[in-house]
């Protein structure tokens, strides 16, 4: 089983419209909604995989009811901790030519008691796992340190993790040293303060990373081609061109593609041109981290791997 976590989940709407308008009245077509966070697309992603997973953090109010109920509807399973924070919405409007638009809500603060509840449920449910992810941001200090402890005690189990966050909580999760990690050139740069231009500069910021104790690195730019290392192995990986439709959650995907490669005992380099075309296959559809094991397979053949 793969245990995601997600720490600051969203109910993620989708509004379609004629057209947007500032300052005009709007009336939908049609609405829906999806439960939405980083660590819960890759469980999604896992289980149109085929592979077991069970999604955890926090949740709240009838929002996070909704969450929970949806989640429960698509067949993903989960074992949230419920708060007294309401969970946050966003909303995207899209027009029929494929514009889009995202408003989402600011993070509400968890109180500590919350935070010590899911530290333990983590703690359980890292026993009977085969890996860990750790996704996302979280909605403030309070939370900071739970990906942390998660790494810590998938550790203590003998468990690989992986850690996809960035600011205080990515800085805080890397001193436990997490086995893969991926931030995007964007969270890697307002982290560390860094600016990656060249080859290079990704090369020695993958490296940067593996010296503070990650076996694996991955660094992905939107639908672009990336980087991605291990040990002194680096790659520059160009995905497959197809039309881009909608790209959230191609790096969610792209995770589950690469553990999905680690369940069937591939080499590294395998694992990302797999994942490199889970990501590919995620944005060319509207619905997140939806992509069928053929849909993957149909592209991996057109990922180019070059070695750095």
């Amino acid at each position: 089983m793969i245990v995601t976590i997600t720490l600051n989940p969203m109910l993620d709407k989708t509004v379609y419209i004629e057209q947007l308008e500032r300052g005009a009245i709007h009336r939908a077509q049609r609405m829906e909604m999806v439960a939405g966070g980083k660590g819960i697309s890759v469980s999604r992603q896992l289980k149109h995989l085929g592979l077991k997973t069970t999604a955890t953090g926090f949740l709240g109010g009838e929002v996070g009811g909704i969450v929970a109920r949806l989640l429960s509807e698509e067949g993903v399973e989960h074992d949230f901790v419920m708060t007294d924070t309401m969970t946050r919405d966003g909303v995207t409007y899209l027009e029929p030519d494929g514009t889009w638009t995202a408003m989402f809500e600011p993070s509400l603060r968890i109180d500590v008691r919350f935070v010590h509840e899911l530290n333990k449920k983590i703690e359980a449910l890292v026993f009977n796992s085969t890996w860990v992810v750790c996704g996302g941001s979280s909605p403030g200090h309070e939370a900071d340190d739970l990906f942390y402890e998660a790494i810590v005690n998938a550790h203590k189990a003998g468990v690989p993790s992986v850690l996809d966050s960035y600011g205080n909580a990515f800085e805080l999760a890397m001193k436990a040293q997490p086995t893969l990690v991926k931030p995007n050139k964007h969270e890697f740069e307002m982290t560390y303060r860094q600016s990656l231009v060249t080859a290079a500069d990704h090369v020695n910021a993958i490296r940067f990373l593996l010296n503070k104790g990650a076996r694996y690195c991955v660094m992905t730019d939107g639908g672009t081609a990336f980087y991605a290392g291990v040990q002194d192995h680096f790659w520059n990986i160009i995905p497959p061109k197809v039309k881009t439709i909608n790209p959230t959650g191609s790096g969610d995907a792209m995770i589950a593609g690469i553990l999905y490669g680690f369940r069937q005992g591939w080499k590294f380099e395998r694992c990302l041109a797999f994942g490199a075309a889970a990501g590919a296959a995620n944005a060319q559809k509207w619905e997140v981290a939806h992509s069928t094991l053929e849909e993957i397979a149909a592209l991996e053949s057109e990922v180019v791997m070059q070695r750095v």
